[in-house]
């Protein structure tokens, strides 16, 4: 089975804590090695790609497929702040930054439900084994 992830950074104001792909600007993402932990890959590819450390122990959105492969997609709460973070462009890549929601275009159906439960900040528990992983949080 495959299993990849995107993590959802939100501000009150509108800003997702993006990074400029192949194609535009995307929500983090990556994809899990086979035999690791879904939420620990998360959190390294976060603070890999924009150096934004935050537990990811909590998923919007999850998205099981069939065709052709069995994978399974997580997109996981990166956290939400009022306003983006003092300091955070000297801190962040320049391939990565906090941008308006507009500059997320045509996100597909998952990101799209993502946004709208994180709006109403509904979220559930992601279990690995059963538990969650204790290194998982800041």
């Amino acid at each position: 089975m495959n299993m990849t992830f995107l993590v959802l950074a939100t501000t009150r104001d509108g800003h997702l804590l993006m990074v400029q792909g192949r194609d535009g600007w995307t929500l983090p993402n990556g994809a899990v090695p086979h035999g690791s932990c879904p939420v620990l890959t998360a959190r390294q590819a976060l603070m890999d790609t924009t150096g934004y450390d935050r537990g990811v122990t909590d998923a919007y959105a999850i998205s099981v497929s069939t065709e052709p492969t069995v994978s399974l997609t997580y997109v996981l709460d990166g956290g939400h702040t009022p306003t983006i973070p003092a300091g955070a462009h000297k801190h962040l890549p320049a391939n990565a930054g906090w941008l308006p929601l507009r500059e997320l275009h045509e996100p597909p159906p998952i990101v799209r439900y993502a946004l709208t439960a994180a709006a109403q900040r509904r979220r559930i528990p992601v279990l690995v084994n059963g538990e969650r992983p204790d290194a998982a949080y800041t």
